[in-house]
């Protein structure tokens, strides 16, 4: 029982640091992005501020999401996990 709990914490905390790891060429390709305003009724891009700012977002939740995983390793590495 114990040994597949320490299994799915492990996969958790590496899919957590893999999303990391996939956002940060997204964060240089809103850098790079300028803004372009369209025209009423054609297709339209998120500001690049705004963009920076989810980004930043998603960032800030999934730090804290680990955070929380770090701080209750212990706990989920010798409880079975219930979905």
């Amino acid at each position: 029982m114990g040994r597949s709990a320490e299994q799915r914490y492990g996969n958790l905390v590496n899919s957590m640091d893999f999303v990391t790891d996939q956002l940060g060429p997204v964060g240089k390709l809103v850098d790079k992005m300028r803004d372009n305003p369209a025209p009423p009724g054609s297709w339209r891009v998120t500001p690049p501020d705004e963009l920076k700012k989810m980004l930043a977002g998603v960032l800030e939740k999934l730090s804290a999401l680990k955070d929380s995983a770090v701080r209750y390793e212990t706990e989920l590495k010798t409880r079975e996990w219930k979905v």
